[in-house]
């Protein structure tokens, strides 16, 4: 149990007899009406945001957490199988609790995954991915680099690309909103 002021992102919190992580927190209020703490929480049951408010000294149950190098190992209905690397101890975690990060998740592929209460809670993705442009229709001549068409990826997601990037090619991608970032290149050494 923490009070409420010491709230930080990042938290998991057990409210309402679900679990929640913090995106933001903000205190607002003044001492003669009393601070009141206001959080913005995704819930790690089934990603939806919620806003919770609670009073400054209010006593609120946080969760401890740990971060866990687990490997992905495959998909079964709605849920999505992970193995922890060092007690080979296997962990499900339901697809709405992935959310549309789940295009991200390659088999046999290692993650790190926010463990507590003796079960996975969420998955940590990359913030940043790179990943290959397996077709994209070719660029329109006398077209600026701000015109974008669209490019479908090596794990079936489609995005909006500038119209110089050809099939074939690597580029880099922000995982939190699915944009384009900008094209992976190789130089050789000599």
């Amino acid at each position: 149990m923490v009070i409420a002021s010491d709230i930080r992102v990042g938290n998991v919190l057990k409210t309402d007899g679900k679990l929640f992580k913090v995106i933001t927190q903000e205190i607002r209020g003044t001492g003669k009406f009393g601070k009141m703490v206001h959080c913005k929480m995704r819930s790690l049951e089934d990603g939806n945001i919620a806003e919770k408010s609670f009073r400054a000294d209010d006593k609120v149950e946080t969760i401890p957490v740990r971060m866990v190098k687990m490997q992905y190992l495959y998909r079964e209905s709605d849920q999505f199988v992970f193995m922890n690397m060092e007690s080979y101890e296997q962990f499900n975690i339901s697809a709405k609790a992935v959310g549309k990060h789940e295009v991200f998740l390659k088999e046999n592929e290692e993650i790190e995954v926010l463990f507590g209460e003796g079960k996975v809670l969420s998955i940590i993705f990359p913030k940043i991915v790179e990943l290959k442009v397996t077709s994209t229709p070719p660029g329109v001549k006398g077209q600026t680099d701000t015109t974008y068409k669209e490019a479908e990826l090596e794990n079936g997601l489609k995005v909006l690309v500038p119209q110089f990037i050809r099939e074939g090619e690597k580029i880099r991608l922000n995982t939190e909103d699915l944009s384009y970032l900008d094209r992976v290149t190789v130089k050789s050494m000599s």
